[in-house]
C-alpha cells in the first residue's frame, strides 16, 4: 500500500492524504469486523499488525462470519487497493510494483498464514485445507 500512496502523491498530494485516511479507517474497519471475532488475535495471529491492532479492540464472541463482517471486510480491502488505481495509471512502473506486491501479499497470506490459522470460522481456511505449502516441511 506504500507504493500506492508514493503514485497518488506523486499526482496529487491532496488525494495522498485522503488515501492515508482510508488506509488507516480501512484497518480499523478489518480488525474490527474480522480480526476481533478470531480466536488467534491474542495468540499467535499470523497477520501480526491486525492482531496486535485486535488485541486492543473490545472482543466479540467468536462464532461464523455474518453477511456484514465479511461485506465490511471486503468493501476495507478494496478500498484499499482500488483507490490508488486512478493515480497510479500515471506510472506504469509504480502501478506493476503495487500490484506485484499485493498479489504476493496475497499468495504468502493463503499459502503460509492461512494454513496455521487457529480460527474455525474463517472462510479463508476452509478455501485452503487442500493446498500444499511450497516447504516440504509445512504441514
Amino acid at each position: 500500500m506504500l507504493v500506492g500512496l508514493i503514485g497518488v502523491a506523486l499526482e496529487a498530494p491532496t488525494a495522498a492524504l485522503v488515501y492515508t485516511l482510508v488506509l488507516g479507517i480501512a484497518f480499523l474497519v478489518i480488525c474490527a469486523a474480522y480480526c476481533a471475532k478470531c480466536p488467534g488475535r491474542t495468540q499467535a495471529c499470523g497477520h501480526l499488525l491486525p492482531g496486535l491492532a485486535a488485541q486492543y479492540l473490545p472482543a466479540r464472541r467468536q462464532t461464523p462470519y455474518n453477511t456484514t463482517d465479511l461485506a465490511l471486510t471486503a468493501l476495507a480491502l478494496a478500498a484499499m487497493v482500488c483507490y490508488p488505481q486512478f493515480w497510479m495509471w500515471q506510472h506504469p512502473a509504480l502501478l506493476a510494483l503495487f500490484w506485484l506486491l499485493t498479489t504476493g501479499a496475497v499468495l504468502q497470506i493463503v499459502l503460509r498464514v492461512c494454513r496455521r490459522c487457529q480460527n474455525p470460522h474463517c472462510p479463508m481456511k476452509k478455501g485452503t485445507m487442500g493446498i500444499r505449502s511450497w516447504r516440504a516441511d509445512t504441514p
